[in-house]
């Protein structure tokens, strides 16, 4: 709570400074800068959404609940706040790629990402993106892409935004961020802390304890700190140069799970840092950019939380990325990539012979190739390739194909066929006793067909797609023993529409919006037709705002079907449908002169639900929290 107050003073002081309204914007606002000279081919268009902090505030607890309420991928965590992985269209953790200012960062190890270890806040802008795209950006992009953006703008202006909040279980988000700018300098400094007791009740009745009283996540508080700065020189306006960097610390207990929840003493850190550094020059027809990024993660983790030995991972990724486009025409662009990846992992596990450490190496280079073509205004294509060499894999040449028509003013049909791959992880091949050095590398063939409906007040997105997934790798249970092991299955296909509708009506003061995302998914393991796990049939959800002058109000839902939670579909096992809402409201203390902060109270799961997103590890209550922005 004394953190907590010491955030909330700092705020005043900042509030205090930055108050006057004509000096500075509460909105950190999207910028698009658009070229007044030869027009390269517009991008075909792909299923992506764009979250801002409009929908941060909103979600600010951790960045799983930010995506589960604002786009089609679906979830599993252990238990609120544990380790959270995604999936799109029900493939795999692992084929869910995460960017950061272009940049793979998943993990080195476990070839995922742990949502629950992100500082999505202190980013500019988070963009979903749907579809295989390892023509782009590599392995792992099979089922989707999420970029966390920070965007450079040399346009003179001064800007802060401020967020607090302070709920149920001691639980209190906080972000603050800053831009400066003017025609030769762009400043942005971003930070944010979070911590939780976590303690709440698990609601479920059907678990209590000898006296009769319901059960409390023990030992899952956690807290985490983050940093975000980037500056960036504009010689001239085809010549810039910009650095990044970004850091991050976490550290979690775990609980275990029911039904004795207090048995859990398990810790874990996590350190992780990035930089980046890119330079743009353009000259005649040519844009080419160059990126060198320097990454590294570590995470230690305790058997008991107040144990000094510890089993560790650690990487060093050296990335760079040579980009040349050449636009030939207003019809006619043409676009050759470098990419050079050079992966360093070490690990070391307390229980291994001598503690002795595991260190492995990793190269790839890749050459990427593409075209784009407008022969009519009604019609955009483009042609994509990828080769990798990779030090450990023969990886196959990958492809993507692209069309699209503009059926009406407002109405377009698309189209793509893509081939992706995902290179088996440091974990898959060397985790002791259990690694698979024979595993190879997952392909996948894949297409995708949509209409899009988009005027001043509507937008429509739906998209039908087909995933046909060779050499899928699955964690499966090794013979009679308790130990899981990875092996390449034969065939899985994934195949659903995927859909998104916003609407928004301003009538007087009166406005109304209104965003949800639906998912239809059948996801099939051919070897046995059973429904892979954590690969739910039906996903929607949806946010209805309402404001009027300076009260506004929103309301979340979700719903997620019935999951089940191993490969041979025991219904025993399976997790019950989720169907949660939360609700919030807002007020805005500005005045004509000057700007004030909103205050703001939401509360979360209002009908008090019993629900899972993984076995055995309940998610709270109902529970609030109340917010300051600023």
């Amino acid at each position: 709570m004394k953190k907590h107050v010491l955030f909330i003073l700092f705020f005043m002081v900042a509030f205090a400074c930055f108050a006057q309204k004509d000096s500075i914007s509460n909105v950190l606002e999207e910028v698009v800068v658009v070229g007044n000279k030869k027009i390269a081919p517009k991008k075909i268009r792909v299923k992506s959404i764009k979250i801002g902090i409009k929908q941060q505030v909103k979600n600010p607890i951790n960045f799983t609940n930010l995506l589960r309420y604002n786009s089609p991928i679906s979830f599993r965590d252990y238990g609120n706040g544990g380790v959270s992985t995604a999936r799109f269209r029900g493939t795999s953790a692992s084929n869910t790629l995460v960017l950061w200012n272009g940049i793979p960062i998943n993990s080195v190890g476990s070839g995922q990402t742990d949502f629950n270890a992100l500082s999505a806040n202190i980013s500019d802008i988070v963009i979903v993106q749907s579809g295989g795209n390892s023509t782009d950006f590599g392995s792992g992009a099979i089922g989707g892409t999420v970029h966390l953006n920070d965007e450079i703008n040399f346009k003179k202006h001064q800007k802060i935004h401020i967020f607090s909040s302070f709920g149920s279980f001691n639980t209190s988000s906080n972000f603050f961020k800053s831009a400066f700018a003017d025609k030769k300098w762009s400043v942005k400094l971003a930070s944010t802390f979070n911590y939780s007791d976590n303690n709440y009740t698990f609601i479920d009745k059907r678990y209590k304890d000898e006296n009769g009283h319901l059960l409390k996540n023990k030992n899952g508080n956690y807290k985490n700190y983050g940093v975000n700065f980037n500056i960036a020189h504009q010689f001239n306006s085809k010549n810039k140069l910009a650095f990044y960097t970004t850091k991050y610390y976490g550290n979690r207990l775990f609980s275990d799970g029911l039904p004795n929840p207090s048995a859990g003493s398990e810790r874990n850190e996590d350190f992780n840092q990035r930089n980046l550094l890119q330079w743009k020059y353009n000259f005649s027809a040519f844009k080419q950019r160059l990126s060198i990024a320097y990454l590294t993660q570590e995470y230690r983790y305790y058997g008991t939380k107040n144990a000094t030995d510890f089993s560790f991972g650690k990487s060093q990724t050296t990335h760079i990325n040579y980009n040349l486009t050449y636009r030939a025409s207003n019809i006619l662009s043409f676009n050759y990539k470098t990419v050079f990846e050079n992966i360093t992992g070490k690990n070391l596990a307390n229980n291994s012979e001598n503690n002795s450490k595991i260190i492995k190496k990793r190269n790839s280079i890749a050459f990427i190739g593409s075209v784009k073509y407008q022969p009519i205004k009604k019609v955009k294509t483009s042609l994509q390739l990828r080769k990798e060499l990779n030090s450990d894999f023969n990886v196959p040449v990958s492809v993507f194909v692209a069309g699209e028509y503009k059926i009406a003013s407002k109405v377009n049909f698309s189209a793509n066929f893509s081939t992706n791959y995902r290179v088996p992880t440091y974990n898959e091949m060397y985790w002791p006793i259990v690694g698979n050095l024979h595993l190879v590398a997952e392909n996948s063939v894949q297409g995708e067909a949509g209409v899009s409906f988009k005027n001043k007040n509507i937008e429509l997105k739906s998209t039908a797609f087909y995933i046909h997934i060779n050499d899928k790798i699955l964690w499966l249970p090794a013979g009679n023993s308790n130990l899981w092991r990875p092996k390449n299955v034969n065939d899985v296909v994934h195949k659903g529409i995927e859909s998104f509708i916003s609407f928004q009506k301003k009538i007087a003061e009166h406005r109304f919006a209104i965003s949800s995302n639906y998912t239809f998914t059948t996801a099939e393991n051919i070897e046995n037709n059973k429904i892979l796990p954590y690969a739910p049939k039906h996903l929607w959800n949806f946010t209805a705002d309402y404001s009027y002058k300076k009260i506004s109000v929103f309301l979340q839902s979700l719903y997620q079907s019935k999951v089940y939670t191993n490969e041979i579909n025991l219904d025993f096992y399976a997790l019950k449908k989720v169907n949660v809402q939360n609700i919030g409201l807002n007020f805005n203390l500005s005045t004509t002169k000057i700007n004030l902060p909103t205050i703001g109270v939401t509360v979360n799961n209002i009908f008090n639900k019993v629900y899972y997103f993984s076995n055995l590890r309940p998610m709270p209550g109902t529970n609030f929290n109340i917010n300051y922005k600023f």
